[in-house]
């Protein structure tokens, strides 16, 4: 079957997400003679809507995160371990999100059984999503355990998984999934760039926090878009709008000037605090399920 054009556009930032990291990493050739990724476009399109939004992967946003000096802090990932407890389409595609996240930030921190580990939880909670074949596609499954030891090589099947995921979920009208993954892993992702932020009090880590916030009205557009296949979303649409009132209500944020860049906008590390909290609760609820 021939891919669908609009699928490029949906899949662009997760090819853009692998070139990042080699560019970061010197440009290394990746060992895995079986990939067959390139760079298509940045754009997230929700095919319900004449909106298109600019999402990065959860990849991009820990290499982002990690070149601003994110460190790996052991213990800080989602430690759950049983994915058959969650039992909606809702926090099975969010937790699914969670453990992309974790998955990418283990990943680029050379934590190769971790990452072994989160592989298999995201293979099992799409096996609960009823699309577990898409691991197969490709061999991804056995691939990744082979490229173990190359960091390089696992960055690019993170992301060609990615594309087999939506592109199986564009054909299925199942897209709504995609948009509810990406948002439990932007909030895993904020979780673990705020908690290595508290122990460091990096201020370039501090900068990429507040960046990341611009993603968030963006996320929030894809799942209205969408809210009509998932009467749940609702709920998830308030929960992320209830962080992004916070955000907007900083000093920090409600005194910038018309022409201030959110990239180098740095918070108080009291508004920090309060913006995380909120994140860490939202975070603690979806882990929960």
């Amino acid at each position: 079957m021939s891919p669908n054009p609009k699928l490029l556009v949906i899949k662009g930032s997760l090819f853009l997400a692998a070139s990042i990291l080699f560019i970061s990493c010197g440009n290394e050739t990746p060992k895995d003679e079986n990939l067959n990724v390139t760079t298509e476009d940045t754009t997230f399109s929700v095919e319900t809507s004449d909106v298109s939004y600019s999402l990065p992967s959860p990849l991009q946003i820990a290499s982002i995160f990690k070149k601003s000096g994110l460190k790996f802090k052991a213990g800080i990932t989602s430690q759950e371990k049983d994915p058959g407890k969650y039992t909606t389409n809702l926090s099975k595609a969010l937790n699914l999100g969670v453990y992309s996240a974790d998955l990418s930030y283990t990943v680029l921190n050379k934590q190769s059984q971790e990452a072994m580990n989160y592989m298999k939880l995201s293979r099992q909670l799409a096996d609960n999503l009823g699309m577990g074949s898409v691991f197969e596609e490709a061999n991804l499954s056995k691939r990744f355990e082979k490229n173990l030891s190359n960091e390089d090589s696992l960055a690019y099947i993170i992301a060609e998984l990615q594309m087999v995921t939506d592109m199986y979920l564009d054909e299925n009208d199942q897209q709504q999934i995609t948009s509810i993954v990406f948002s439990g892993a932007w909030i895993e992702s904020m979780y673990v760039g705020s908690k290595v932020f508290e122990k460091e009090k990096d201020k370039e880590l501090n900068n990429k926090l507040a960046e990341q916030m611009t993603i968030l009205s963006s996320i929030i557009g894809a799942l209205k878009a969408q809210e009509a296949k998932d009467p749940n979303m609702a709920s998830l649409i308030a929960d992320l709008e209830s962080v992004k009132t916070i955000y907007v209500s900083l000093p920090s944020v409600k005194n910038a000037t018309a022409d201030s860049d959110d990239k180098q906008m740095t918070l108080t590390d009291d508004e920090t605090a309060q913006l995380t909290k909120k994140i860490e609760e939202l975070r603690t609820k979806f882990i929960k399920g």
